[in-house]
Formats: C-alpha cells, structure tokens, sequence
C-alpha cells in the first residue's frame, strides 16, 4: 500500500509545516545527523571504489552508487533534516500558505548550517585523522572531490537541478511507502540514479570535496564557490520543479476544475466514477 499522488502532496505539505515549526534545538541536532549520515556514506563509498582499477569504468560508479544512498535511507527512516529534501516539503507548505516565508528562510539556513557542521566533521574526524581516507584510499578522495569542482559554474547549477529532482523524488517516495522495504527501495533507487549521472547534491559536496580538501586536492574557493551553485540548483530541483510542479497540479489545477466536479455530480454521478479512481 502506498499514498496516492494526490495524498502525496497533502503530506508532504503537512510534514513541511511541521519541520519549519521545529525548534531551533531540533533543527540544529536532526540537521548535524542528516549531515553525519550522508558523511558516512561517502567514506563508505570512497572506501568502496577505492582501489577499483580504471579498465572497470563506469561500472565502479555503479557500484559506489548503490552503497551512497544508505546514508539518505538512514535519515528518513531515523530521523535527520536535509535541507535538500526541505526544499520540497517545507516549500510545499510554503506554497500552501500554511507557513510564512521567515519560517521558511530559518528553515533553510539553520538545516544548511547544521548539515554542513555534520559532513565537515565526518571528512575531518572519520575521513582525515582516523585515517578512513588516506592511504590508498586518498587518490580516489581527491579524484571524487575534482570530479566536484571541475565544473563551471552553470554546469553545476544545472548539475543541482537534475540532482535535486532525483534526491527530492527518493524522499517523495519514501512518504509514500508505508512499509519498511517500500521505503528503502523507493529511496535507492532515484538517489543511486544521481550517484551514477554524476549529479551534483549540495550536502555530499560539503563532505566529498572538504575530503578532497584535507587530501590536498582541492582549493577552499573552489569549495565555496562549487557549494554556492549546487545549493541554487538544488533549490531550483526540488523546490520550483518538483515541488512546484505538483502543488500546481494537485493543489492549484484539481481546485480550479472542483466547481465542474460538483455540477457533474449532482447532474449524473456515473459520469465522473472514472476520474475519482484515478485518484
């Protein structure tokens, strides 16, 4: 059993009131674990692509790209706060008007904040001094980080886009599961779809290239810079196309043609029974 799409949007609306009304104390904890979790698994994916030779290809992508989404099937079943998976709900409740925007920007900005505290302590504490990412494991952090950064700045915006419709798609679907494997499987497979394209996702970078950082293969503008740009895509992605897009169809379009629905009822109801079970 799952939630209709219909439904989908009401509980992503409600779930996004909800997240913008946490306290800060919430906010700042359920953010710093989002952050840890997704840190985890990239060491987990560094570690697992580490020594794989090149003549492999695209193939070691694919299988670092089905152990990454652990770290996002962790948060969601648990409890974290990403602010890329906010960029739907909590702009969801936005556009529903059950939330002002003052508690939408201090949504964004404490769950940045926070997912940033806990992907810079994983690279630093688990990735860096405990050795997890150094040795023969180093060449393949600061190949991933460059991977990062080697992008223009448009190219990583439009990378955040892609991203974000993937990453925000794992977390709708996620809500609609209503059983433990609906929900792991609905989330691995949109994000290991990212993973594998190369996508960009504003809080992995904030672990994979401050990793590359601490091997000495990246700058720390080319960081801030790579993470302005993913962020406004990744706002872009979940925010206006995916979030917009179905609030417009389920919650703008279905009210506009509601009055029709009503006429057609009273006149025949046989008429609209094939509408109804769509939804």
């Amino acid at each position: 059993m799952s939630l209709s799409p219909k439904e989908l949007v009401d509980e992503a609306i409600n779930r996004g009131k909800v997240k913008a009304g946490y306290s800060l104390l919430t906010m700042s904890v359920l953010g710093n674990m989002a952050g840890i979790f997704i840190g985890l698994a990239g060491v987990a994916m560094i570690r697992t692509m580490g020594t794989m030779p090149k003549e492999w290809g695209t193939f070691v992508n694919f299988i670092g790209a089905l152990v990454f989404p652990i770290g996002l099937i962790c948060l969601l079943l648990v409890g974290g706060e990403l602010v890329t998976g906010n960029m739907l709900s909590v702009t969801m409740a936005l556009y529903a008007k059950e939330i002002s925007k003052l508690q939408w920007c201090r949504n964004m900005l404490v769950v940045t904040i926070a997912n940033f505290v806990g992907a810079v302590g994983v690279a630093v504490f688990f990735g860096y001094f405990s050795h997890a990412l150094q040795g023969d494991f180093a060449a393949r952090t600061i190949a991933v980080a460059q991977g990062r950064v080697i992008d223009t700045p448009m190219e990583a915006f439009l990378s955040g886009i892609a991203c974000n419709v993937l990453v925000c798609t794992g977390v709708y679907m996620n809500m609609a599961a209503k059983d433990f494997i609906g929900k792991i499987v609905g989330t691995l497979l949109p994000v290991a779809a990212f993973v594998i394209a190369g996508y960009q996702h504003v809080v992995a970078n904030m672990f994979l290239v401050m990793a590359g950082i601490l091997a000495g293969g990246v700058t720390w503008t080319q960081y801030l810079e790579n993470l302005f740009f993913v962020w406004i895509g990744n706002f872009v992605g979940g925010g206006l196309l995916l979030a917009g897009m179905y609030y417009l169809a389920f919650k703008v379009g279905m009210k506009e043609t509601a009055p029709t629905v009503e006429k057609l009822e009273k006149a025949d109801p046989s008429s609209i029974i094939v509408e109804k079970k769509l939804y």
